[in-house]
This record gives C-alpha cells, structure tokens and sequence, in this order.
C-alpha cells in the first residue's frame, strides 16, 4: 500500500521547552525550529497510570488520557505542524498510508506518543455520556492514531534498501519467560498460552511461517545460531543501571520472595549480537517496559530493521490480540504500518480483556529505523491473495469500530477552495484583502513560521481579484497552512463558509 511519511524531529532545549520541526511531509517542510513549551516531569507524571494495573477504559481514565493526549500534542502538534498534518492527510490519496515519524531525542523517545490527541478536536468531544458517565465514544476519535490512514513509528530512517524477498517459510523463534516457585516450574504469564494462540492465529499460513518454542531458559544463543526472520518474546523486561533486560526466570523462595537473580537477566546488549547473526528482521517484546530506549536502543544500533515493545504494563489478552493479528499481516507481505493499524483496530473492535474497551490500542511501540517498511516481501500468487484477505479483514475491523465509536472528525479547516475563494471575493473588498492577507502573515508568524506573503506576493494591484484570491489560496495550500486562512475568513465572516 502506497505510504507517505510525515517525520517529526524534536529535541529538550532547556528545562521547560523543545525545539520541533517538520523534516519531511507531503505538504512541505518547517525548517527553521519551533520552541514550544516542555515539561518532561509533568508528563510522566500525567502518562504514569498506564503503568497501573488499570486497563479498562471507564470515565476518569478516559478523562486522564484525553488530558495527556492533549499535554502531549502542545509539544509535537503546535499549530504549524498540526497544520501541516492536516494538510497532508487532505493529500493523501484514498488507498494510501501517511506514516507519522518520530525523530526524538532520548528524553523524549519514552513519552507514549501513541496517545497523541488531535487539538483542533473540540473539547466538547471530550465530555462523557451524561446519561450514563461511561466512557464517551466520540471522544476516542479525536486520538491520533484512532484515524485509519495513520501509523506511527520511532527513529529516523537509516537506509533505504529494501530487504531480500522470501520465498519459503521463515522461522519465527517464540521465547518465553516462567517462575520458579519453590524449585516448581510455573508459567504465570500464559507464554504457552501465548504461544498456543500464535500457532492457531498462523495456521492458515504455517507453510510460510513456522514456530517453535523455547523457554527463557533455554539456550537462546545456539537458538540463534540459525536464521531467525522474527524473534517473539513473551514475558517481563525492566532497566538496571540504565541497561534494559529480558527476563529468564523469576525465582520465589519458601517465604514468597520474588527475585531475578543476574543469571536470570538477558541484558539487551547481549541479544543485539545474536539478532545480527540471525538475520533477524523484526524482534517483538510481548512484556511490560520492553519499549523503553534502554531496552531498544542495542537492537536498533545492532541493526535490526523493527523492533516493537510495550509502553508500560500489559495484559496477556492485549498482547495476544494484537500480535497475533500483527504476524497475520506481516507473514502475508503486508508493510508494518499495514499491520500496526490492523492490529491496533482489532484491539478497538474487541476491546480489553471481557470485551470491555481497554487503553492498550496505544501501548505498543514501533521502532524503524529505515524507509522499507515490508519486513518479509513475498511476490508468489498465493501471497497476494492472502494478503487482499488480510486487508479485507482490516477494513471489516475498522468499519466496525466507526460504525461503534464513530468515524475520526474531519479537521476543522476543511473546505472546498472554490467555495473558499468565492466567499472571499464576495465578501472583502480589495482593501480588506490586504488587511486579510496581513492578518493571516501575522497569526502564521505568531507560531514561528515567517512567510513572504503579501498581496504584491500574489500578483500586485494589477491582478484581477479571483486570480489574486486563487494565488492567495495555491500559496498557503503548497506550504500546508491554508488552515489559517480559513480560520481567518470564518472569524471575519461568520457564516460564510460550510
């Protein structure tokens, strides 16, 4: 499917503020920085719930998302480049993706902005359903990553090579962390639950994807030994001194104690060799805190081209759905941004553990490091037809949840720009043009964007006045900020426009 990036970079400037700009996009570039205000603390603080053992979705922690997803937009979405991401999701043609990239730097790669909440989303549809206080449907729309036609990726791109395509089945070597409790082996976290349903989910294809299964324990280095095209882990990951792990094994000793001994740690630095050696192309961690730059940094530095973890905590039921419907289009050939919607829809369709609408559509995070997002390309007739198939399936998962939660609102600026350029000649003269165009410089110079516009810009006083307002319109609409104008008119003419 035909994708276009949208690459954000942001860094923390000081204390309070970052420094964002738009690096690419369909709808033109912000080359020169924009300081916006920033306060890492706060957002951790305001993000720290979804590490709680709390995943469904009733109305405070609705309430608590919305507000962070709107904290976290004032950093990565001010006005200029929200302006642009509008403008670019009005170019976007109707079978095509736009791939949102997050360039950040290490202090702010960790924050989930997964849950990104669109600002010019009303905050009206915020509100909770009066009737019952239950979470309000309408206002999950306004998410981000609740439109269809949008992923969401970390890292800059570091190559642009497509990787070799495949012809027989791949190997996927599912991992699996267990307790030893009391010298009894345990498997708390349902690994082979999660294993069981990953061999269900990938039935239907197990002639281009075979699995097997080992515990943590085992010799995952001489598992490596041989090409291993997906590593799935299922489990626990956490931070020692800045350096991330995987979990082998918890111990619980005669007294109920819980601990990991070193000997039970796979420190992410340790694994990067072995997925280097494997020829891995994409390594999952299934496990609470596996998306943390502590953890991922090694692996992308080692070269893997994907590599997905979770924000925070995460239920075995969240994971099952959403790898297993991530590996259902991944084996077929379909991109990673392909998958990652369709997963994240069939977590909205089904919802949380009991069917119960849960927070974790946003807890896993993706991290690509290059341009080439089909992970396992495959070209024989079978696979083509399998993958229409996968995409059909997507589309039936989000037609579904539009049909329960609504569709995601169209951006505030929308309008037809005949229907545009008519009101505007209709209803300014030539004078209150220029004061038009004026007004519209300024408001785009008050958010750190400065442009050359005026009406000499467009054409001078000898230019008919449609050609001179068609100009204004063109101009604004190829840097993407054709949004201010329409706020303009709207504001100076109530009415006017639909």
């Amino acid at each position: 499917m035909p994708t276009e990036e949208f690459q954000i970079r942001a860094w923390r400037s000081d204390d309070a503020h970052a420094q964002v700009l738009v690096h690419a996009s369909p709808a033109g570039e912000i080359r020169k920085p924009l300081t916006v205000p920033c306060d890492v603390a706060a957002l951790r603080g305001a993000a720290a719930f979804l590490d709680e053992s709390e995943w469904f979705l009733d109305e405070r922690r609705q309430e608590r998302l919305v507000a962070l997803g709107r904290a976290l937009a004032e950093v990565l979405l001010p006005r200029p480049v929200l302006a642009l991401l509008t403008s670019s999701l009005d170019r976007l043609a109707s079978d095509s993706i736009l791939r949102v990239r997050l360039c950040l730097d290490e202090e702010l790669i960790d924050l989930p902005w997964e849950y990104l909440y669109r600002p010019d989303v009303a905050e009206s549809a915020d509100a909770m359903d009066p009737r019952s206080r239950a979470a309000s449907p309408s206002a999950l729309t306004g998410f981000l990553l609740f439109d269809h036609r949008v992923s969401l990726v970390r890292e800059a791109p570091r190559t642009v090579q497509a990787l070799p395509g495949v012809a027989k089945a791949q190997r996927m070597l599912v991992v699996g962390a267990l307790w030893s409790v009391g010298g009894v082996e345990e498997d708390r976290w349902l690994v082979r639950d999660e294993y069981d349903a990953l061999v269900a989910a990938l039935g239907a294809v197990e002639d281009l994807m075979s699995l097997e299964f080992l515990p943590a324990t085992g010799d995952i280095e001489a598992a490596l030994a041989e090409p291993t095209a997906v590593l799935h882990y299922t489990g626990h990951a956490e931070t020692d001194n800045g350096s991330g792990y995987l979990v082998r094994q918890v111990t619980v000793d005669a007294q109920g104690r819980t601990t990991i001994p070193s000997g039970d740690r796979l420190h992410s630095v340790e694994l990067a060799p072995m997925l280097r050696r494997a020829r891995t192309r994409l390594a999952v961690f299934s496990a609470c805190n596996s998306g943390r730059w502590s953890f991922v940094e090694p692996l992308l530095r080692s070269g893997v081209p994907a590599v997905l973890g979770a924000q925070g905590v995460l239920t075995a039921h969240a994971a099952h759905v959403f790898c297993e419907t991530l590996y259902e289009k991944l084996t077929v050939g379909l991109s990673l941004d392909e998958a990652l919607i369709g997963a994240r829809f069939r977590m909205l369709k089904e919802g949380g553990y009991g069917g119960q609408d849960s927070v974790e559509w946003g807890q896993f995070m993706a991290y690509l490091p290059s341009t080439e997002a089909v992970l396992l390309p495959r070209r024989a007739r079978k696979a083509a037809d399998l993958r229409t198939t996968a995409r059909e399936s997507s589309e039936a998962a989000i037609a579904d949840v539009a049909e329960r939660l609504g569709e995601a609102p169209a951006a505030a600026s929308a309008v037809n720009q005949t229907t545009l350029r008519k009101a505007i000649v209709k209803a300014f003269t030539i004078a209150e043009q220029a004061v038009l165009v004026a007004d519209v410089r300024q408001a785009i110079a008050d958010d750190g964007v400065h442009l050359d516009l005026d009406l000499d810009t467009l054409g001078g006083p000898k230019t008919p006045e449609e050609t001179l307002v068609l100009n204004l319109i063109q101009f604004l609409d190829r840097r993407g900020y054709l949004s201010y104008l329409v706020e303009k008119v709207r504001a100076e003419r109530p009415g006017i426009l639909p």
